[in-house]
């Protein structure tokens, strides 16, 4: 009964995926592959080689943190955590990519509170290395900003602030237990509902958890520096990618300043409150590169740095949900028969 109850389940979720992967080519991919169609082929290739590029240096990545608890996790495991994690973003509509992140760790040998601990951290170093990006640009392109639009400066320091916050909050948490029980403690003085309790319970955990995480990591004093220069390198590939697509077209724009703006975007879109930054993005590098490039171009360019960065994790990640599932389904099967067999 056990085994039927797996397999219907397995089942009934492939098909789900099958359905909102129909829905999704359906009302979002036709844009994108209008536009792969009207590019050139060589400028196709630079951006989806930058997005691949990205993909595997995050693995990289993935690799110094979570190989700090399973020795066997390599480059190539960090590469599909990224991509696995990308698909379940978009199918659940960035409700599930953290838990999917989580998930994909424990069936790597990890702990679920160890699992926790690295995600988090993983999703703190990020957050480190976009907001380094963002400073620099802010610095380097201050006076132009200053000229032109003195009011974006508020705005992207604003962003800037938000990010330098959340960091502040999650590692403060991370290192001071006497923080965290503070933290608790409001908490449940604020919040008696049995609901919010959970949420806090359930925050409390995640805390814990990378606090331990830390803990673990900090024993190598290498090991943060690591972390950080990889993911300001992961980020490298993907800043380039409206270079590398606009160029053809507007061979005098500037290089740092596409850079800029691309880490501007991505701050920005971080803080503002969508499911997975799925609109916010849109509109602030809408905002940026249009005055820049004109409306067409920006949205052109846009379309293809959500593909490379956005769409080809998923579709990897899509293929390798469907090889597990395959798995999945051809072990039930075999657990079936057993169970009849043994009936008999």
């Amino acid at each position: 009964m056990k085994a039927k109850l797996k397999f219907g389940f397995n089942l009934l979720l492939l098909v789900t995926i099958l359905g909102v992967m129909y829905f999704f080519v359906r009302s979002s991919m036709m844009d994108i592959l209008a536009e792969i169609k009207n590019t050139s082929a060589v400028v196709v290739f630079m951006v989806m080689a930058l997005g691949t590029l990205y993909l595997w240096i995050e693995g990289r990545t993935v690799k110094e943190i979570a190989g700090n608890f399973q020795p066997d996790f390599s480059t190539k495991d960090g590469f599909f955590t990224v991509c696995y994690s990308g698909f379940y973003r978009i199918i659940t509509f960035g409700a599930g990519t953290l838990i999917s992140e989580v998930n994909f760790y424990r069936k790597s040998g990890l702990q679920l509170s160890q699992g926790v601990g690295v995600t988090t951290l993983h999703m703190v170093m990020y957050k480190f290395a976009i907001l380094t990006y963002a400073i620099a640009g802010l610095i380097i392109q201050f006076s132009l900003f200053y000229d032109h639009a003195p009011n974006l400066i508020w705005v992207i320091l604003a962003g800037i602030v938000m990010v330098f916050l959340i960091i502040a909050v999650l590692l403060a948490l991370s290192v001071s237990i006497n923080v965290q029980v503070l933290f608790v403690t409001i908490s449940h003085k604020l919040f008696k509902r049995p609901t919010f309790r959970g949420i806090i319970d359930r925050c409390n955990t995640q805390i814990y958890s990378l606090r331990e995480t830390v803990n673990s990591i900090i024993q190598d004093r290498t090991a943060f520096l690591r972390i950080y220069l990889w993911n300001l390198l992961k980020m490298l590939p993907w800043y380039v990618i409206p270079y590398v697509i606009l160029v053809n077209n507007h061979p005098d724009i500037d290089f740092l300043l596409t850079f800029s703006f691309i880490s501007f975007a991505v701050v920005l879109s971080g803080v503002i409150p969508t499911p997975a930054g799925i609109g916010s993005f849109e509109f602030v590098y809408m905002f940026l590169f249009g005055p820049l490039v004109g409306t067409v171009d920006a949205a052109s360019s846009m379309l293809l740095y959500r593909f490379a960065t956005f769409i080809w994790p998923f579709i990897i990640g899509f293929g390798y949900v469907m090889v597990q599932k395959r798995k999945d389904i051809q072990a039930e099967l075999t657990e079936l028969k057993n169970e009849k067999v043994k009936v008999e």
